[in-house]
This record gives C-alpha cells, structure tokens and sequence, in this order.
C-alpha cells in the first residue's frame, strides 16, 4: 500500500523509544533512512493523524496517550488478493497465455495474439503488416514461451504492480500498464520486426522506471522500491544487452521491449510526479 511519511526527522534522532510505544499500541508502521532524514510511515490518513498527535505530545512531555488503530474492513489475505484487482487480472492473462502456447504447438491460436500475424510457408515464416489489428498492439504481453519466464515475470508484477496499484487505484493502474506494454512492444518491434515475441517483461521494467521516477519527484508518496532491487534489475538489463542471457542458455531476449518499457515507465513516472506536485 502507499505509506504516509508522518516524522521526518536528522538522521541522528532516536524514534527507538516512540517505535516501541507504537507497538504497544498495536500501530502498525514503519521506520527507514531517506538521504540525511529519519522517516516514519504509517498506511492510512487516520492513523497519521493520531501518530503526528502523539510525537508531539512525547517532544512536549513525553506523556503518550492511548491510540485507536484504524479498523481495517478486509482481512489481510483478502486485502492481499483482491485489493489490486488489475494487477491480479494481469497475471491471470499471462498465466493463460502461458498454457496456450504450451497447448498450441502449431501457433494457430496464437498468432492472434502476436504483434503481427503470420504464416508457415515450408521451412521458413512469413509476416504480415503490423497494425492491421490494434488489439495486437497490446495482446504480446501475455505470451510467455517457457515457465521459468512466467513464473520470474509474475513475481516481479506482483510486487510492482500492486505498488501503483495500491497507490495510485486500478483505473490509473490499467492505463499506466497499458501504455508501458504498448510501449515495450512497439519498440521490439521496431528493432527486430520479423520475430514472434511476447512477454511481460517489458511491462515489469516499465513499473520499475515508474516507480523510481515517482518516488524521487514525489519522496513524501514514495512507493518504496528497494535500492537492492532497482541495482539488480538494471545491472540484469545491461547483462542482457551484452548477450549474458544467451549465454546462460536462456535463449533470446526482447531486450528492446526492456528498454523501451523502462523508458516508457520513467517519463510516465516524470509526468505523473510532477503534475501531482502541481495538485
């Protein structure tokens, strides 16, 4: 969920002992280093409100009042399933996109769903025009060709995803998605047209460069992406670019598709962030 930084303090001050006494009042929050500040966070307005009250009164006096934590109406495991709807539809999508081209051997389902149609001609594949069909634009993002690419791109949307999502609502998350495939897609194509690509992997760059935009125009609504992750993500990148995939035998990447999607991800991150600054 999206956090509300409630203290924002040096990075020499001690919120040890009020951590505890949050605790104790079963408040549920959440301490970390931001450059040189101490932040704390807490996941709902109502709770914000009583938690700013309380440090105040503790610099005061440090007399702390009983809290009232914020009722939450889902159960922790519904909230986790069902409060991200698209996110979840999403992986849905690329699941049964999966067993399709597990069950379709001959692709003839599939190459509805590729970015452009095509034919067997003999030994060899002849592609149609991009275009023709706009659903194509968008539908690639849901054929992966292997489990282990399922399975490592689902994880990364389950985690980002449901970041925007619990941020931002579904319906902004279903167009910030939307744009991010349509991006990583046109730009595979654009660098290798005659190929059969698909996979969300473009996508799940384009969340990490939104998430690392958004965060650093808007630091008090971050969404909190570990510096561990993003490090990894685009040292992954640049290995894939210099062919270390292929070489691991993970066969060909759309590395076109990573990049345009990070790309695509940080100027809606950029956009997003400051026309929220401006609100």
């Amino acid at each position: 969920m999206a956090e509300i930084v409630v203290i924002k303090e040096s990075i020499d001050t001690d919120l040890q002992v009020f951590s505890q006494y949050l605790w104790r009042q079963k408040m549920s929050h959440r301490i970390l280093t931001h450059a040189d500040s101490i932040l704390l966070l807490v996941g709902s307005e109502e709770d914000a409100s009583q938690v700013a009250t309380a440090y105040k009164l503790f610099l005061a006096s440090s007399v702390l009042p009983n809290l009232k934590p914020k009722q939450r109406p889902t159960a922790g495991l519904a909230r986790h399933f069902w409060g991200a709807p698209i996110t979840l539809i999403f992986v849905v999508l690329s699941i049964l996109g999966y067993l399709l081209v597990s069950i379709d051997t001959d692709f003839e389902w599939v190459r509805l769903l590729t970015f452009t149609d095509f034919q067997q001609r003999g030994a060899g594949i002849v592609f149609g025009p991009a275009g023709e069909e706009p659903w194509r634009l968008l539908t690639p993002i849901f054929l992966h060709f292997s489990s282990l690419h399922l399975v490592f791109n689902m994880l990364w949307l389950w985690d980002l995803g449901r970041r925007v999502e619990f941020l931002h609502g579904s319906v902004r998350s279903l167009c910030l998605i939307g744009l991010m495939g349509l991006g990583s897609n046109i730009a595979q194509y654009l660098f290798a047209s005659n190929a059969i690509f698909g996979g969300m992997s473009g996508v799940i760059y384009g969340l990490l460069g939104y998430g690392w935009i958004w965060s650093l125009v808007q630091p008090q609504r971050s969404l909190h992406i570990p510096k561990a992750v993003l490090a990894f993500m685009l040292i992954w990148l640049l290995l894939c670019l210099f062919g270390f995939a292929s070489l691991l035998g993970a066969g060909s990447v759309a590395n076109a598709a990573h990049v345009g999607g990070l790309l695509m991800g940080m100027l809606l991150g950029l956009g997003s962030g400051l026309i929220a600054g401006k609100r």
